[in-house]
């Protein structure tokens, strides 16, 4: 495994696209060293700044359009029907109060008080270099890659946010109210991640279809094991509160 990444082949021949779901639901991401050096030590409000403003600036500008995108792209109406209901539930199933993209500024903004004071330290650069990779399956690539990056990344937002959410329960000084965002993701995303595997039915066996999937599946996860990396290393960089 590299980076996270193993995907398998039988002979020559990839696997259905079920097996995208398989291959990815089975890495920990709770091993990667970001989540275990946060487990190991006291809390770290900085940290979770620094992971969570840099969520928000790689997913929250970009997530509605490459899901309209990919619901625009899509031969398939079947496919098409299950991205839409995950893009009604990132505007908040008509109500723009409860857009995820509002609920997670407000999450920043509460984690704010422990952000890095030094200006450099609050570069955004981790979020912006997800934001560039995965626009490589969603704005360049295919339907189907599209959709094999869509698959991918339930699953993994699905494990991190369990990681975030077990550091946030150690502490109670972030405000409850600002906590939407994480405690609505923790269960959404469960439903989501189960939407990957109806995805992967839909897609061709075999062919250009399936190719892609998982070209957009491995491209999608290796942005977001690198996003991680990225963030860890901004983390390491940060001067400790009040040094």
């Amino acid at each position: 495994m590299v980076n996270g990444l193993s995907p398998r082949f039988n002979g020559r021949r990839l696997e259905a696209a079920t097996a995208i779901v398989d291959e990815y639901e089975a890495i920990d991401v709770s091993a990667h060293p970001l989540f275990e050096r946060l487990a190991r030590n006291p809390v770290d409000l900085q940290a979770l700044w620094i992971l969570v403003a840099n969520t928000n600036a790689g997913i929250s500008p970009n997530f509605v359009r490459w899901l309209a995108l990919a619901i625009a792209r899509m031969p398939d109406y079947r496919v098409s029907s299950l991205l839409a209901k995950q893009l009604d539930d990132e505007l908040g199933n008509g109500k723009p109060e409860r857009i995820h993209r509002t609920l997670l500024e407000r999450f920043v903004a509460g984690l704010e008080p422990w952000s890095p004071r030094d200006p450099a330290q609050r570069e955004l650069e981790a979020g912006e270099r997800l934001a560039a990779r995965s626009s490589e399956v969603f704005d360049k690539g295919t339907a189907y890659e599209a959709v094999g990056g869509l698959m991918v990344a339930e699953i993994f937002a699905k494990k991190m946010d369990r990681c975030l959410g077990d550091q946030i329960r150690r502490q109670s000084l972030v405000p409850r109210e600002a906590l939407a965002w994480l405690e609505l993701h923790e269960v959404l995303e469960v439903d989501h991640a189960a939407d990957s595997y109806e995805l992967a039915v839909l897609v061709p066996e075999q062919g250009p279809p399936l190719t892609a999937a998982w070209q957009g599946a491995r491209t999608l996860w290796a942005a977001m094991w690198g996003f991680l990396d990225d963030v860890l290393a901004a983390v390491s960089a940060a001067r400790p509160i009040g040094a």
